[in-house]
């Protein structure tokens, strides 16, 4: 149970975004490029998935009383696993996602280690981004947004492509940016009673709807300049959702518009890489699974 405690406590369903947005920033550059999927593409995706456990094992020593406060009683809350535990694997995992990426590429390489900072400067003190608005949201849309499509297109320079080439990290980072914006709305009274400022807490539930609606704007003005028709119809469709949002204040229409990017762009990248699709709803089954016996609660949800 311990090497299962370690897995599920990496969270890889909060994988999701990560893998798609790469996935399907990796489907355009073959086509732009002409090349195929290789180990190469595999590997990248493999060390994204070790520093997104990494960062995962150290958000939740760092939140390990917040989260006791507010009863979200997880691994290390149970005793599953101890906080030692999860420092040394952070670490482990840390070191071979860069190991692999700088035998790779020097570039890839660089951009795990911005990475790597990231992950540690968002969840520990002093800084600890996520608790504050711009850093939280700054630090979401960079790390998802722009870093992970730039991996898999680092031979790119701004001398040698046009904004087709840099449009996926333009659209990625603009979109990202909104999702993180409207995940923090249904959360603003709990964060505020922690003390934690996030983007919502800080600005007027209005104000923070507007802003996801002008950053999903601006990525569907990229995707429709970039002529990325299926990314634009993804932001159109969020964008429409989000303001719907405007009507109602229940905090279900906001959960809603924040996971219908996602769960589009899973199956967009599903529909390009069939393999990823079935590798997806297996680990769903298998987290359902794993958490019915495990915390005897039911995870994920559905509603």
């Amino acid at each position: 149970m311990k090497a299962l405690d370690l897995f599920f406590a990496a969270r890889p369903l909060l994988h999701l975004p990560l893998w798609s947005v790469y996935l399907v920033s990796l489907h355009y550059h073959l086509k732009l490029s002409g090349e195929s999927f290789q180990w190469y593409d595999l590997s990248i995706l493999f060390c994204l998935s070790l520093m997104a456990a990494a960062a995962y094992y150290v958000n939740q020593i760092y939140d390990c009383e917040s989260d006791r406060l507010n009863q979200k009683l997880g691994f290390l809350q149970r005793g599953y696993l101890k906080e030692k535990q999860l420092r040394i694997f952070g670490i482990v995992l840390t070191v071979a996602a860069l190991a692999v990426t700088l035998s790779l590429s020097l570039i890839v390489f660089f951009i795990f280690v911005q990475a790597m900072c990231l992950n540690y400067f968002y969840s520990v003190p002093p800084l600890r981004l996520k608790d504050r608005p711009v850093g939280g949201l700054m630090a979401n849309a960079y790390a998802f947004g722009w870093l992970v499509p730039f991996t898999v297109m680092p031979e790119i320079t701004l001398h040698s492509s046009g904004l087709l080439n840099w449009g996926t990290p333009f659209y990625f980072f603009f979109a990202v940016a909104a999702v993180h914006v409207l995940t923090t709305i249904p959360d603003r009274d709990g964060d505020r009673a922690e003390g934690s400022i996030t983007i919502a807490v800080w600005m007027h539930p209005i104000a923070s709807r507007l802003l996801a609606v002008t950053l999903l704007a601006a990525s569907g003005v990229v995707a429709w300049l970039c002529g990325y028709d299926i990314l634009f119809y993804v932001s159109s469709f969020s964008l429409l959702t989000t303001l719907g949002t405007f009507l109602s204040a229940s905090g279900k229409p906001v959960l809603l518009a924040a996971k219908l990017p996602i769960l589009l762009l899973t199956l967009i990248a599903g529909y390009h890489f069939p393999a990823y699709l079935a590798f997806v709803v297996a680990l769903m089954i298998l987290t359902r699974i794993y958490y019915a016996r495990r915390f005897a609660i039911v995870y994920p949800r559905l509603n």
